[in-house]
């Protein structure tokens, strides 16, 4: 042994170090931050609800294992940057297939962070983020409200479609898009930022 590697072990037993405890810096990585993310979904019981992030100018998109809401809850233990620009789609079993997939709308025009979002306020909307800021914290619960709306599929029969939306309105990011009678979704990834 070099007098280095007997110093550095003498120092040790001396300050009351573990010897078996040791290891080297390129071990010693720092946790990823996680957010344990809890949706309390009201109206969509047997729901298969989903979790994206695409955001913009990046080209990948993440997603999270879709996961069915039981006694109305549904949750994911989820890296904490995914929460930034995360949108959640609700695919119902009684959704009569409007040719996209419904998400949760965070945030109506007109609406401030904050301010408690009931169906008839919803459903008069025009215009919905579907986009959260997300969080930092380790724990995060949000409630979502889904209705049974009235919409129409392509051809233009009526059927019943999702409305969902967060029951208080939360921190969003761009893009504001259209809603039909409150009803936000998506043919594709939802882009935020």
């Amino acid at each position: 042994m070099t007098s280095r590697v007997l110093t550095a072990l003498l120092a040790a037993a001396l300050l009351g170090g573990s010897l078996t405890g040791l290891s080297s810096s390129a071990d010693a990585r720092p946790a990823t931050p996680r957010t344990h993310l809890t949706l309390r979904v009201t109206g969509c019981e047997g729901c298969h609800i989903g979790l994206t992030q695409a955001l913009n100018g990046r080209r990948n998109v993440w997603q999270a294992k879709g996961r069915t809401v039981k006694d109305g809850s549904v949750s994911w233990n989820i890296p904490t940057s995914r929460t930034h620009g995360l949108s959640i789609t609700v695919i119902a079993p009684w959704d009569g297939g409007a040719g996209y997939v419904p998400t949760v709308a965070f945030r109506y025009a007109g609406e401030r962070v904050g301010d408690r979002v009931t169906n008839a306020i919803a459903k008069q909307k025009k215009r919905a983020s579907a986009c959260w800021a997300g969080t930092e914290s380790d724990k995060a619960t949000l409630r979502i409200t889904v209705v049974h709306a009235r919409s129409t599929n392509p051809p233009g029969d009526p059927i019943r479609t999702p409305r969902a939306f967060t029951s208080v309105t939360q921190r969003w990011e761009t893009p504001m898009e259209r809603a039909w009678h409150g009803i936000s979704g998506t043919q594709d990834a939802t882009y935020c930022g």
